[in-house]
């Protein structure tokens, strides 16, 4: 809200003063130039707090310290999330308990390992 605050003061302080030099009949570049003049020099002298008002705002929300997403979008986030989560947890199989395959195997064998020492398939 401070940001549009300030823009509409700006366009203000470039409008009136276009205007009155386009009254008193000076050309529009001319008028141009001396409107954004006196909106600058007064812009720099009075407008300090608008100013900083409507920086911090812009910080604010590009700095990622204000949420920009509507609270729908974040919902949206969060079960992307959830479901990326899940995918990757089935694709991993064997390996989202900290083991791979070919420790798996290797353990599979050794329990069906009979008492003697011989696996099912013979001794080894």
């Amino acid at each position: 809200m401070a940001s549009l605050k300030y823009f509409l003061i700006r366009t203000v302080l470039f409008v009136v003063p276009f205007a009155v030099c386009m009254a008193l009949g000076v050309g529009p570049i001319f008028s141009a130039v001396f409107a954004v003049l006196i909106a600058f020099g007064i812009n720099y002298l009075f407008l300090y707090k608008q100013r900083d008002a409507a920086a911090a705002e812009v910080r604010d929300v590009f700095g990622g310290r204000k949420q920009a997403r509507t609270k729908r979008e974040v919902e949206d986030a969060a079960a992307e999330d959830a479901a990326d989560e899940a995918q990757r947890a089935r694709d991993a199989g064997p390996r989202a308990n900290g083991h791979d395959a070919a420790r798996s195997e290797t353990t599979d064998r050794q329990r069906q390992r009979t008492d003697d020492g011989n696996d099912e398939q013979g001794p080894r």
